[in-house]
């Protein structure tokens, strides 16, 4: 989401950014297990979940009128829905 890092606000960035890496940790415990050929550990789903939601917690607290915080809204939501599509296709 290249659009966080042109968010104006230096609270909302940081926090977006934060959350986003949070799922992105959650997420390659996931990846790896796939590779491996294990199950996605439960763990890994949690973080992930915890890290989007944190992303939008962030998103939705910030201002709105500055582009870059709608375009990574926009982009965090699409992520999400594609993440529930995986899941309910597997």
């Amino acid at each position: 989401m290249d659009s966080i890092s042109q968010i104006q606000d230096p609270a909302t960035k940081q926090a977006a950014t934060a959350g986003v890496n949070q799922a992105n940790s959650g997420i390659r415990q996931i990846a790896s297990a796939i590779i491996a050929g294990e199950a996605p550990p439960q763990e890994g789903r949690e973080i992930t979940e915890a890290g989007l939601t944190a992303a939008g917690q962030a998103l939705a607290a910030g201002d709105t009128s500055d582009q870059a915080v709608v375009e990574a809204q926009e982009s965090l939501d699409d992520a999400v829905a594609s993440g529930q599509d995986v899941v309910a296709n597997c």
